[in-house]
């Protein structure tokens, strides 16, 4: 490998409203045209007109889901970052004093009111140390009318499991005699990268009370959710509550989860990247693009430097291998004779006889084989060799990466379906390429999704500033499964992206492999694609 490993964030994001389009589906527009092919046409070599995107979805070019306002509740420890045009007020005096300073409009008077008691209806007698905050829409240009908003508090777990707890609050809920209660759920989904949090799904009646004043919507179904989120230590449970009112609910209610979502832990562990096994020298030694002395030499280390560890190659090499280390944002290479490896090292991906290396995923069931000039890491867990080489890949700024900062880029590549993602590619492409090429691998549940159904989905709803070309296809794979094949190019970025979409041999996993590739790459690259596609495997 000779080159710097580089793509451009716009090529990121621009991919990111392309990839998943047909895994989430998108709010009709009667003004917006879609064109796509009947149900019954035969899912062979479907070619999807010109579709332009509809409703919102998240940009670097902006929109509602963009710059939120960030508060930091010092006392919890907590970020909460909430829309614009809302407020938010970390302690029930500032509330008081916030509508205290309003006073003289009897309509602003009354919403405030309103909210008062409807905090204070939420708090048990003697938890106001718990309260976190609480936030909801406010515009001094407009007359505030709904009661939408959101309430946090951070109670002691005092060592009860996450079940344990919803069971609590459902019961509590229950009684109170305002909300029945549909269902508790307990997994992943809501927060990024799959963190269980539990779910209490309910609904009031809207003509039932809010604290001391009984408000009447006629004909108002208030949808409620309690979401609770342990801290990273075990030792505090967040819950978020809200209630969707009026006749924008359903738009509500995905802002509301999309605080969900951001609420972030300020010490949280995750936020700082994993440590990763090393290498030290033993001599002064070349250090090379390849694993072989016939490599160009990237540059030199000397003795007692220290190196992060990639993968190791074993197969026609010095008795001690050669290492493939993080190299100035670069992947290089070292003789295995002269560098001492620090414990854990021997566990690095081991290259084949062909120098691919294959990356397993128990927790999602799968294996993904890559060839040694690709670099491939969970971006929900980053060491910091994963930060250097994603850093470098970034042309447009010389910004070091930080774990957060990988986070927000994958969650816009994924449509905010973070959870979903297993890892991050990158390979680096020639010297005068504008972009690095790139993989996201994802798994979705399939919720009994056919991949002829998903087919038919993709070639509705993909969407591309050039005609998307949408295939049910075999020969891809070794056992001569299908696969759905999506592939376009993407004017913006100068790339081709390129979607292969495989169903688990159970029925109940989608597994997406999605690569954006420079143009002038991809004839050259598109042997080493399929060769991926058909190593991909699920694991028992």
């Amino acid at each position: 490998m000779t080159a710097d490993p580089r793509f451009t964030l716009r090529g990121l994001v621009s991919f990111a409203a392309l990839l998943l389009a047909a895994c989430v589906p998108l709010p009709a527009d009667p003004g917006i045209p879609i064109s796509g092919p009947e149900a019954e046409t035969p899912l062979i070599s479907i070619h999807n007109p010109l579709v332009v995107p509809i409703g919102d979805t998240p940009s670097s070019s902006g929109g509602p889901f963009q710059d939120w306002p960030a508060f930091e509740v010092e006392k919890h420890g907590i970020r909460v970052f909430h829309p614009n045009r809302w407020v938010f007020v970390p302690t029930r005096q500032e509330l008081s004093a916030l509508s205290s300073q309003l006073e003289g409009d009897e309509l602003v008077e009354t919403f405030f009111e309103e909210r008062e008691g409807y905090v204070e209806s939420l708090s048990q007698p003697g938890q106001d140390d718990y309260f976190a905050g609480v936030g909801f829409p406010y515009d001094l240009d407009s007359p505030p009318l709904e009661t939408n908003g959101f309430h946090l508090l951070a109670v002691p777990s005092e060592g009860k499991t996450l079940e344990a707890y919803a069971l609590e609050l459902s019961d509590e809920l229950g009684a109170s005699g305002l909300a029945m209660v549909e269902g508790i759920e307990i997994g992943p989904g809501l927060r990024p990268w799959g963190e269980e949090t539990a779910l209490i799904q309910y609904r009031i009646d809207g003509t039932q009370a809010f604290g001391n004043r009984v408000v009447t919507v006629p004909d108002a179904d208030v949808i409620g959710w309690r979401i609770v989120l342990p801290s990273p230590d075990g030792e505090t449970f967040l819950t978020i509550t809200y209630d969707v009112w009026g006749e924008y609910a359903e738009w509500v209610e995905s802002l509301l989860r999309e605080v969900v979502r951001r609420v972030q832990w300020v010490d949280d562990p995750g936020h700082l990247p994993r440590s990763a096994p090393s290498v030290t020298l033993d001599h002064l030694m070349n250090v090379r693009s390849g694993p072989g002395t016939d490599y160009p030499i990237l540059g030199k280390a000397g003795i007692g430097d220290q190196f992060t560890v990639i993968s190791r190659s074993l197969v026609d090499g010095p008795a001690g291998g050669w290492w493939q280390i993080e190299y100035r944002g670069q992947l290089g290479w070292l003789h295995g004779d002269y560098v001492t490896p620090a414990p854990g090292a021997e566990s690095a991906p081991t290259a084949d006889a062909s120098g691919w290396r294959a990356f397993e995923d128990e927790r999602q069931g799968l294996a993904v084989s890559l060839p040694a000039d690709w670099h491939y890491f969970d971006p929900a867990q980053p060491t910091e060799a994963d930060l250097a080489l994603l850093s470098a890949a970034n042309r447009a700024t010389e910004e070091q990466f930080d774990v957060a900062r990988t986070g927000e880029i994958v969650a816009e590549m994924s449509l905010r379906r973070d959870d979903a993602v297993i890892g991050l590619g990158l390979h680096a492409g020639p010297e005068e390429s504008e972009a690095s090429n790139f993989l996201l691998v994802l798994s979705f549940a399939a919720n009994g999704q056919s991949l002829e159904e998903y087919a038919q989905a993709a070639a509705e709803q993909t969407y591309s500033l050039e005609p998307a070309v949408v295939e049910l296809v075999q020969g891809m794979r070794p056992s001569g499964e299908e696969v759905v094949s999506i592939r376009y190019g993407e004017y913006a970025t100068r790339n081709v992206v390129w979607q292969v979409w495989l169903l688990s041999p159970d029925g109940e996993r989608l597994a997406a492999l999605g690569f954006n590739v420079h143009r002038d790459q991809i004839d050259e690259l598109e042997p080493v694609i399929a060769e991926i596609v058909r190593r991909l495997r699920w694991l028992e």
